[in-house]
């Protein structure tokens, strides 16, 4: 069996299509399954949803950028703690959907926002960014 879920379902699908010889069978969770091919996200998904958003390329680094790296952490672990999806009115950007009063989810601690800001601060956002974001629906050669 192969399991995969969010983000590693799709990579599931395309395994078992690609070698069913090698699958028993395919178990996700969060992700239905959706044919290889163009993204569809755009006809479903409201423009300001943040996946959209940090899909195009240049646009969560220029957020992103108005911060310093801990912040920006900070700002996606509260973010993505709360019950709703971010999603931006036409003139915000995801970073600007948190008060900087806003506190931490009371299981990330300020010394694990320490550490993932350290992480950050030497690799970067982009391969954050690339995978999945930006190969979500990327045609397959």
């Amino acid at each position: 069996f192969l399991v995969g879920k969010d983000f590693g379902a799709s990579p599931a699908y395309l395994f078992s299509i690609l070698h069913p010889e090698r699958v028993l069978g395919v178990i996700t969770l969060g992700v239905p399954y959706a044919p290889p091919g163009p993204s569809m996200l755009h006809k479903y998904l409201p423009e300001g949803f943040y996946m959209l958003r940090w899909k195009e390329p240049g646009r969560a680094e220029a957020d992103f950028g108005r911060f310093d790296v801990k912040t920006v952490v900070r700002n996606v672990y509260i973010l993505f703690s709360r019950s709703e999806l971010p999603i931006a009115n036409e003139n915000q950007e995801i970073m600007d959907l948190v008060e900087p009063d806003t506190p931490l989810p009371s299981w990330f601690t300020e010394e694990d926002l320490s550490i993932y800001g350290a992480l950050y601060e030497k690799s970067g956002f982009r391969t954050a960014l690339q995978v999945p974001y930006r190969t979500v629906g990327d045609d397959l050669k």
